[in-house]
This record gives structure tokens, C-alpha cells and sequence, in this order.
């Protein structure tokens, strides 16, 4: 059965419901064969954990990534599949996964359950209605089996505030991991939770648990990539060169980092897309054209890149410059750097400083051009090799993913202890 969803034009919500079943049943595999470790917290893990994922529904959890996101939940639930662990994850119908795929519904099944009767009014736009019920259904059916006994543990990854809201059924067994600042709709569901909740969220840097902080607290668990899957360079390099990637776009500064080559005669290599097409052309084309017209060019622009066209350039550079002006969450472009053995350069912003060390490159203030300049010197003394290491111990996805199996072991344990006293 599907409930949807309605607003009046003062905003109340209606609800409806259809009896129309808008998904099949997937059953888990069958558990493996027990086993019991213990981690630093001395929390036993007695058995494999049955854990139900919640992805967003906007894009396919699947090559190539819409985004970091959709890296990070498909990393997540094939590393917890690699593990042992039975994982059901709902996601985009076109995912790819190794877990057991619960496929959200269709746009094209929306449309024929929800605008079937065309003389219907619905008030909430298209998109906001879809959200509604593909979250609302994924977590009915999600609350069905742990009536069941089927589910351990509940992560939401949906950056969508239904799922936060519902999630309130499990307790502290139930997870939300905050990806995103704060936008409005997740203000209102975060101002309804701090009035009081069980449920447990987790931040993806300390950064971003300080955001957080005024509405809820957090664990802090850092992203990891699959450090395996970048080759490292660990030997000098010889012709001083650098490279900025990332997105091409006001907040992602790629003319600063080209004003401070020009200023400091650096070559400078750049990749990506063109997001912003206006700030390209105001503030990047000009100092390739220029750049062209010099007598020594310094810049080489090389379009947007695949993830092994991205290893083999930061492979072979004296260090990534990092110039985000925003206080992004985490910053995969840093961990991928790391994991290629190439030190950073970077803007101190966000998580820039809990992920680059000393060791490892050079945080500088945010728009300081003199100390960005005088990093250019201090970088050739980072040792590539240091960076590599820092990669495999602390960006990994098996740090990332046994950093929350430890809070899943935790709330498991304490709901089996609450259990077992209310047993009569």
C-alpha cells in the first residue's frame, strides 16, 4: 500500500492512500557463517550485521558518478558486502551494487500512480512529491522487515528529510550522515530534532560536526575513496609542474590558481568541466588567452578528464593546488591526491586541514597570495611517499567503513542489552 502526499494552499499537508504496490519483494542472501571479533570499543560482533542503505534518488548509484555522493554510497555497501555483511540498498533503479538492489520507483511508475486521474489536483510540484514518496515508501518497506527481525541497522544517505523524519521508528539504530551544509528543508527537519530524538547522525569531518552542532550532535566519520584504484608516484619529480582540478566555477577559485602561477612563472596544468560557463569566459578564458599570446605559456587547459586520466596527471606533478573558496565538507580532489603520492597546496577551508598535514602539503589562509606563492618553494620537501601513507591510513574506504561499523556494533549492542532486559 502507498500513502502520497498532498499540500492545501496553506501548506497542511493531505495524505492519500493507493492500493497499488509500487515494488517487488527482494529477500536477502543468506547469512554467512558467523564470526565474532572485537574492535577498540570492545563491542563484540557476534554476526553479520543486516544493514538497509538509503541513497538519494536523483541519480544512479553507479559509473560514472553524478558526484562524490554516489561514489561514496556504492563504496560503502560493496565494502560492507565485501566484509560479510547482508546489505539491502535502496537506490535508483539503474544502480550498481553489490549489495541486494531495492530499486526506488520509476519516474514513469509516478507518473501513472500519482497523475492518473488528470482532473486530480496535486498542489506540491512534481519533483517535491516524487521525494516524498520514493522516500516514504523505501522506509514502510524498510520498517516492515525490521518487524520482521530482518533489519540491524539503518543508514540514510538520502540528504532528504522524509527519511530523517521516519527513521525515528528505529531508534538509535537508525543513522544519518550529513554530505551537504545546511539548506532549508534539512534546517526544518533538524529544528523538529532537536526538540528530542534517538537517532544518531554522523558528519563527514570535524567541520562539518561543527555546522551541525547547534541542532544536533554527530560522529565524526571521514570519507574514504578506494586509495588501490590510484597508482602512486613516489619518486621526485623532475620538471616542477602543477595541477588543478575540480570543477570549473566561481567557488572553486580556478583563476586564483592561475593568477598565482602567472605571478610566481609556475606551469600550470588544469582540468575539468565547464560548470559555469559565464564564470569561464569572464575569468578563465582571458588568462588563457593571454597566457597563449606570452612569450613563455604557462597554462595548459586539458578539458574534463576520466578518474585514469586524473591518476596519471597527478602522478606525474610537484603538487595538486587546492583554491575552493567554499567551506566544502570534505574534499575528495585531496584524498586523491594523497593517494597518487602528490602533495597539496591549498586554501585553509573546511576539511582542507583535517586531511592535509604538515607532512603532507601546505594549508595556507584562504586568498593569501603571498604565502600560496612562498608554498611553492615549501612543497618541494614534502615527501611524496608521506603522502601515500597518509592516503592508505586515513582516506581509505576500509578506514571509512570500519569507522562505522563501529557505531553499527555500538547501537546493536545496546538495543540487543535493552532487550534482553525487558524480556520478562
Amino acid at each position: 500500500m502507498l500513502t502520497s502526499i498532498k499540500t492545501n494552499p496553506n501548506g497542511h499537508i493531505k495524505a492519500k492512500t493507493s492500493n497499488i504496490v509500487m515494488h517487488k519483494t527482494y529477500d536477502l542472501p543468506e547469512s554467512p557463517a558467523a564470526c565474532e571479533t572485537t574492535d577498540g570499543a570492545n563491542i563484540k560482533v557476534r554476526r553479520p550485521l543486516r544493514i538497509a542503505i538509503i541513497a538519494h534518488s536523483l541519480y544512479p548509484i553507479a559509473q560514472p558518478y553524478a558526484g562524490g555522493l554516489e561514489m561514496i554510497t556504492q563504496l560503502i555497501c560493496d565494502e560492507l558486502v565485501t566484509q560479510g555483511h547482508q546489505v539491502l540498498l535502496y537506490a535508483h533503479a539503474d544502480s550498481q551494487t553489490h549489495a541486494t538492489l531495492v530499486p526506488f520507483m520509476t519516474r514513469d511508475e509516478f507518473e501513472k500512480t500519482v497523475y492518473a486521474d488528470e482532473h486530480e489536483s496535486v498542489e506540491m510540484s512534481r519533483e517535491e512529491l516524487y521525494q516524498y514518496l520514493v522516500y516514504q515508501q523505501a522506509l514502510r518497506d524498510v520498517i516492515s522487515r525490521d518487524e520482521q527481525g530482518m533489519i540491524d541497522v539503518v543508514h540514510n544517505h538520502s540528504l532528504h528529510h522524509v527519511p530523517m523524519m521516519m527513521g525515528q521508528a528505529f531508534g538509535a539504530r537508525f543513522f544519518t550522515t550529513f554530505h551537504t551544509p545546511i539548506f532549508p528543508q534539512l534546517r526544518l527537519a533538524l529544528l523538529t530534532l532537536r526538540l528530542g530524538t534517538q537517532t544518531q547522525f554522523t558528519a563527514i569531518s570535524g567541520h562539518q560536526q561543527q555546522l551541525f552542532a547547534e541542532f544536533v550532535p554527530s560522529h565524526v566519520v571521514y570519507n574514504g575513496i578506494d586509495v588501490h584504484s590510484f597508482t602512486a608516484n613516489t619518486n621526485p619529480i623532475a620538471d616542477e609542474v602543477y595541477f588543478w582540478y575540480g570543477r570549473i566555477c566561481p567557488e572553486k577559485g580556478t583563476h586564483l590558481a592561475m593568477e598565482y602561477c602567472k605571478a610566481a612563472g609556475k606551469r600550470l596544468i588544469i582540468a575539468g568541466p565547464k560548470s559555469n560557463e559565464e564564470y569561464f569566459d569572464d575569468y578563465v578564458a582571458p588568462l588563457l588567452e593571454a597566457d597563449r599570446n606570452s612569450d613563455m605559456p604557462l597554462f595548459d587547459y586539458v578539458g574534463h578528464l576520466s578518474k585514469n586520466q586524473v591518476n596519471k596527471q597527478l602522478s606525474q606533478v610537484t603538487a595538486m593546488l587546492f583554491t575552493s573558496t567554499w567551506d566544502e565538507p570534505y574534499g575528495l580532489t585531496l584524498a586523491e591526491s594523497l593517494a597518487c603520492g602528490t602533495p597539496v597546496i591549498g586554501f585553509d577551508v573546511g576539511a582542507s586541514a583535517e586531511i592535509i598535514t604538515h607532512q603532507t602539503g601546505i594549508i595556507v589562509p584562504k586568498k593569501d597570495k603571498k604565502a600560496f606563492i612562498q608554498a611553492f618553494a615549501d612543497v618541494q620537501h614534502i615527501s611524496r611517499a608521506a603522502c601515500r601513507a597518509r592516503a592508505e591510513q586515513f582516506c581509505s574506504v576500509a578506514t571509512m567503513v570500519d569507522g562505522y561499523l563501529r557505531l553499527y556494533e555500538q547501537a546493536v549492542a545496546v538495543d540487543d542489552s535493552d532487550s534482553i532486559q525487558d524480556t520478562p
